[in-house]
């Protein structure tokens, strides 16, 4: 087993996943680049703090630029909705790119938070999903 970088999620969505044959380097796949080149200028995520979410690196104080970045991305690979909602079904189907079924599974249930908006909702999961050893940056 090896470990990728995967999306800077899923990119940014890349990160640090364990891979069997069938799984594949989520930051391979198609559009990725262009979501996150889209979602840096949607934002104003300054280039520091890109770069240490796509690190891995920890932000002490993300501003809301940083989370609506994430948020941008996510709502991008169609993993949240405009209104902040995670599409779990969708979610679960990304992470089995990276990850077994039954791991997905038990992370979207683990990383299911709701925020007061979008980007703090999709900061949160995002760090949920690091902290689980799942970069999706």
């Amino acid at each position: 087993m090896t470990s990728y970088k995967l999306l800077c999620i899923f990119a940014i969505f890349a990160g640090n996943f364990v891979s069997n044959s069938h799984q594949q380097d989520v930051t391979k796949l198609p559009d990725v680049e262009g979501y996150k080149l889209h979602c840096i200028e949607a934002s104003g995520i300054t280039e520091s703090s890109a770069k240490k979410l796509q690190s891995g690196e920890d932000i002490a104080s993300p501003d809301m630029a940083t989370k609506c970045y994430v948020q941008c991305f996510f709502q991008r690979l169609r993993l949240m909705n405009e209104k902040g909602e995670v599409q779990k079904d969708t979610l679960t189907k990304f992470l089995t790119k990276v990850v077994d079924e039954d791991k997905a599974k038990a992370m979207v249930a683990k990383c299911d938070t709701r925020r007061t908006n979008p980007c703090d909702t999709a900061y949160d999961m995002f760090i949920c999903y690091q902290k689980n050893k799942a970069k999706l940056f």
